[in-house]
């Protein structure tokens, strides 16, 4: 399947040319997503967004794809595999930003956590668009609450939003963050577990939405563990703060719906001949 995928994409590659680059395609089975971002991270009770509730979002773009194995099933996936897509070289970039994340109840095993939020994901097709690299400020980034110039637009991908599990101690919490923020300086690191939102269609939804890895509040799609890290030109008003953000991200790819179908109906034809065969 992973190399009639290869094919097919080595195909629509040669057969466009220097027209439109067709979205990269997921090979099914565990992979692992490396990218890296810039984000504002609000404390002592502000606010990244007129809400009033928002304290993250931020814009990332994928680095690397790259088939993994399981380390432990259902749980962990490891980078092992070929790398199937490199940002800016497979005719197009993955980009995409989160936001919408709200402040968590605190713990001793949960210092900086947080509950809710999004994170969409977009293909940018090189042929057509210009490459986005990451901005060095966040000046005239943020366009609306799902907005970000540069890293909402092109092809919708998917749509997750941040689900629960990762803290044992807590039902609400969706991220379980090690460093509370500060201007002094920070370096700390956030775990997540992330579920598709199937109302928001993208062509990566259906392969995305696996319910791979089991948590004692339900089985989720993925899994993500990053590092931020104090980045002061991405500061905001005052209690707003900005840092670089580094996530490897771990998922578990379905096959193209037909696939399974069409396998089923092939190993029928197979056995059907068989039986002619032995018949006669």
């Amino acid at each position: 399947m992973k190399n009639r995928i290869a094919f097919l994409l080595a195909g629509a590659a040669l057969s466009c040319g220097a027209h439109a680059a067709p979205a990269t395609a997921l090979p099914p089975g565990p992979a692992y997503l490396k990218y890296s971002g810039q984000e504002q991270i609000a404390i002592n009770g502000a606010s990244t967004w007129t809400d009033g509730k928002e304290i993250n979002w931020g814009v990332f773009i994928m680095t690397t794809m790259e088939e993994g194995s399981v380390n432990t099933p259902h749980d962990q996936i490891d980078p092992t595999g070929d790398i199937f897509f490199v940002n800016g070289l497979s005719g197009g970039q993955v980009t995409g930003m989160f936001y919408g994340i709200e402040r968590g109840t605190p713990s001793a095993t949960n210092p900086f956590p947080a509950t809710r939020g999004y994170m969409d994901l977009y293909w940018r097709d090189l042929s057509t668009m210009s490459k986005t690299t990451l901005a060095a400020s966040v000046t005239g980034v943020r366009c609306g609450y799902s907005c970000a110039n540069g890293y909402t637009q092109g092809t919708f991908l998917a749509r997750l939003f941040f689900d629960t599990g990762m803290d044992v101690g807590n039902p609400l919490n969706t991220i379980v963050g090690t460093t509370v923020p500060s201007s002094n300086g920070f370096s700390g690191q956030a775990d997540s577990y992330a579920s598709v939102d199937m109302s928001a269609q993208g062509l990566w939804s259906y392969h995305l939405n696996s319910n791979y890895f089991h948590t004692a509040l339900g089985a989720r799609d993925l899994r993500f563990k990053n590092s931020y890290n104090y980045n002061r030109r991405w500061n905001g008003g005052t209690d707003v703060l900005g840092a670089r953000v580094d996530d490897p991200g771990q998922a578990y790819v379905l096959p193209e719906p037909g696939a399974l179908p069409l396998m089923g109906l092939a190993l029928l034809g197979m056995g059907a001949a068989l039986r002619r065969r032995q018949r006669g």
